[in-house]
């Protein structure tokens, strides 16, 4: 169980509940975004960010997603690797890529640009830096703001996997991994 309560629309401050019920609508009722309710105040500021990191994406989604479920497995985020797994192949990602995501460097089901993404969110995840060899593939296969697109992507689920974890969230009974 999480270590912390769920809010339900009922108990929520009045002043934010456009902002629960824009998470109701938006997200459902999914754990992390509920966890997230617990600070009324940032709650309405994060659903817009986390939409326009989506919406607003000059990456494609499939990229964004693997480094995305990089991150999850890395920092062994089992909703987060769940709950992407989904979103990832409605992108793109291939099921065999999702497999086999832990030996990408090696993989025949990645391409370069691929191994890239998964290369850098691997390292940034693992060291906080990144080499140089890394960095230059990385600029090498996209542009200035697709890169920023992976490095907000990896910026923000490292930080995900740290309130999933410590606070145990765990994953919705009614959530169903394709």
């Amino acid at each position: 169980m999480a270590r912390v309560p769920y809010p339900t629309r009922d108990e929520y401050p009045s002043v934010y509940l456009a902002a629960y019920d824009h998470m109701l609508c938006e997200r459902g009722e999914t754990h992390i975004f509920l966890t997230l309710a617990n600070i009324p105040n940032l709650l309405d500021p994060l659903l817009t960010f986390t939409r326009e990191m989506r919406e607003g994406a000059a990456i494609e989604a499939r990229l964004r997603e693997l480094a995305i479920m990089t991150v999850a497995l890395v920092t062994g985020a089992s909703y987060e690797f769940n709950h992407h797994w989904n979103s990832a192949l409605t992108a793109g990602v291939r099921c065999e890529q999702l497999e086999q995501l832990a030996d990408a460097e090696t993989s025949d089901v990645f391409d370069e640009r691929e191994r890239a993404v998964v290369r850098y969110a691997r390292e940034v995840t693992l060291s906080l830096k990144v080499s140089d060899e890394t960095w230059s593939a990385l600029r090498r296969h996209f542009s200035v703001r697709e890169t920023m697109d992976v490095v907000m992507a990896v910026a923000w689920y490292n930080a995900v996997a740290r309130m999933l974890l410590p606070m145990e969230i765990e994953i919705e009974d009614w959530y169903k991994r394709g």
